[in-house]
Formats: structure tokens, C-alpha cells, sequence
């Protein structure tokens, strides 16, 4: 199984996941065969990738992180509280609650340990979808911290509501490509916004407020709505800012300047100690893998290989499976696998973009 953009899409393609809408239902299958039309279909619907089944990528496991069932009634709550709050003022905290805790019974008990960036990548409902993302990306972060479950919980919570205060803005601000510097100024209201929605609510924790307040704010004093630096920032605040940059970066909302997970870590990396919180992107690189299985990349030898299986404890170095050299124009062997953790001799160079017709 790997991800691959819908241009990429071959007629003999096979859907690996079945796709749904945002109100559960079944739009597509798993085993459909991704026909032209069926691909422009998706198209029109804002799709932009699936997962498909190919001989490529035949034995590569990606395991998804929540189940269907459990990101879809997610996504629907977040969806029906932010309609509720932009046309009644007011939120079901309890609904969001519950939501928040089958995430967290799916996630402790299949124990992430490492997540799979193409497993966060979305195409669709992307204010709601990405509130599910980083609110995955938080617990996943806070459970590598060894936060208490309380404390997680409290994170998870702030995570998924960290935008809630966008119900409360004018939709067309966020579709505008170049918004006015007052128009920018009217979007970096919604976390003050969001937190005035719940700051009186007797059952949201102290960390939950506080942290749909402050995932904005940077280390180095140049973030919003408070211009806070350094401790002054709360730390699960920090936690949430790290996990929004990123799903930002791989999820674009006009579907332009998506970043490459490479590329998204190497931004954290470089911005860490005077936008994030150095120590917390030192973790949070440690739980996404810069190469996520089903990646295609280049070797140093020259190799194209997939990306079959993640190191936890060497990100950089995974499980690869050679299939084509281009200097030399051999095809390999399923068999010839290679572990980049032995291999010393041999490194990813980048992730690239193959289409396989070319190789035939």
C-alpha cells in the first residue's frame, strides 16, 4: 500500500482504503479499480490522494491510526460544533469530550509509537480534519513526554479545539490567498476568540483554555494574540503550536506550497528554539518518521527504493526495497531488501515522485 496523488493514478490502480464523506458515508470501496472517470470524479469532489494497491508497494503495511469510524465521528462533531457556535454562541463540550476520548482509547491501546505523516495528510473538510491531526499529533507527542493521562487528556482537548474560534470569522477570510493586513489581523483574533468560548466552562480544564489561548504565541515573542516568549508560553501550548505547523505544512489549504514530510521536519528543525520549543520538536521529530512507509526515494547509490518498513529508533534510516536503477535501467528483484541501519555505506538522498509508466 502507498499514498499517491490522483495524477499519478494508473488505470490498473486498486483503492487500498475505502473513502468516505464527512457524514460516514461510503464513497468509494477498498478493491475499486480507479478508472479515469472514477479519478475525475474525485477531482471534483477536492480529493487530491488515496491509497492504492500495486505490485510496488504490495507487501508495505500502513497501519492507520484511528479507524474510520472513530476520524469520521470526529470530524462530524467538530464540524457540528463549530456550525453551532458561529449560529448559536455555544458549544457541547461534552460531545467534543467523548470524541476526544475514544481517540484516546484507540491510540493508548494499539500504543503509536511512531506516526505515519501520510496517514495525516487529508484532502477533504480540512478545518475539521485538521483539528483531528493535531489533536493526534498532541497525544502522540504527550504520551512520548510520559505526561500523566490527566494531563494528556487536558492537551487533547485544547488540541481539537485549538481553532474552534474560527466559527466566529468570516469564512471567506480563510479562502483568501493574500489577505489584507486588516483581514489578518481580523483571522489572528480566533484563538482569543475560542478562548472566551470556553473559558467559563466550568467542566474545561485550566491546560485545555489556556492552550486554545496560546498555540499561536512563539518562543522568540513574535506570535499572537499576546506577543508571550519563552516560559511564558504554556507548555501545552508549545506542544499544540508544534503539531499545528505541522499539519499546516503537509496539509495546505489551497492544495499549493505542500511541504514534503522532509521538508515539514526540516522547518521545525530550523525553527525550533526561537519559534518552537526546541526540546518539544526534538521529540516530536522523534514520533514522525521523515521517510513514511510506502515513500519513494532516492539512494545515494543511485536506486530508486521504497520505503517498506520505519526505524523507531533511526528515523533516517528505514527498511527500504530497491525496484529500479535509472544510470543503469535494472529492475530489482522483490526479494532485494535493504536495512539502512546496516547498510552504512548507503543513505536516503530525498523523497522523489516516480511515475511508474515511465519505467514500464
Amino acid at each position: 500500500m502507498r499514498r499517491v496523488g490522483l495524477e499519478q493514478i494508473q488505470d490498473d490502480d486498486i483503492l487500498a482504503r475505502p473513502l468516505y464523506d464527512i457524514e460516514g458515508r461510503r464513497l468509494l470501496n477498498a478493491g475499486v479499480r480507479l478508472t479515469p472517470s472514477i479519478v475525475q470524479r474525485l477531482l471534483e469532489k477536492g480529493v487530491t490522494s488515496v491509497y492504492i494497491e500495486d505490485e510496488l508497494s504490495e507487501d508495505v503495511e500502513i497501519h492507520g491510526i484511528l479507524t474510520d469510524e472513530t476520524r469520521n465521528r470526529a470530524k462530524l462533531t467538530i464540524r457540528n460544533e463549530m456550525n453551532r457556535l458561529a449560529s448559536r454562541g455555544e458549544i457541547d463540550y461534552g460531545a467534543i469530550s467523548d470524541v476526544v476520548d475514544h481517540i484516546l482509547e484507540e491510540m493508548l491501546s494499539t500504543r503509536v509509537d511512531v506516526l505515519n505523516a501520510n496517514d495525516i495528510r487529508t484532502q477533504d473538510e480540512l478545518v475539521y480534519a485538521h483539528s483531528i491531526n493535531v489533536c493526534i499529533m498532541a497525544i502522540a507527542l504527550a504520551t512520548k513526554l510520559s505526561l500523566p493521562p490527566s494531563k494528556i487528556k487536558s492537551i487533547a482537548m485544547g488540541a481539537i479545539m485549538h481553532d474552534i474560534g474560527k466559527a466566529l470569522i468570516p469564512k471567506e477570510l480563510f479562502n483568501k490567498k493574500d489577505p489584507t493586513p486588516a483581514e489578518e489581523a481580523e483571522i489572528r483574533k480566533h484563538p482569543l476568540l475560542g478562548y472566551h468560548v470556553i473559558k467559563d466552562l466550568a467542566e474545561a480544564s485550566a491546560t485545555a483554555k489556556i492552550t486554545v489561548l496560546m498555540h499561536h504565541e512563539q518562543i522568540n515573542g513574535g506570535g499572537y494574540p499576546m506577543g508571550l516568549n519563552g516560559d511564558y508560553i504554556h507548555y501545552s501550548a508549545r506542544i499544540v503550536g508544534i503539531c499545528d505547523a505541522f499539519d499546516q505544512a503537509i496539509n495546505d489549504g489551497h492544495y499549493k506550497n505542500v511541504y514534503q514530510t522532509t521538508d515539514a521536519v526540516e522547518y521545525l528543525i530550523g525553527a525550533s528554539g526561537h519559534i518552537f520549543d526546541k526540546s518539544l520538536v526534538d521529540t516530536f521529530i522523534k514520533i514522525v518518521p521523515i521517510y513514511p512507509e510506502g515513500t519513494i526515494v532516492l539512494l545515494s547509490n543511485g536506486m530508486f527504493a521504497i520505503v517498506v518498513k520505519n526505524n523507531p529508533v533511526y528515523m533516517t534510516r528505514p527498511v527500504v526495497r530497491p525496484f529500479y536503477n535509472p544510470k543503469t535501467g535494472i529492475k530489482y528483484d522483490r526479494s532485494y531488501i535493504i536495512d539502512l541501519q546496516h547498510e552504512l555505506s548507503i543513505k536516503i538522498v530525498r523523497e522523489i515522485n516516480v511515475n511508474l509508466r515511465d519505467i514500464g
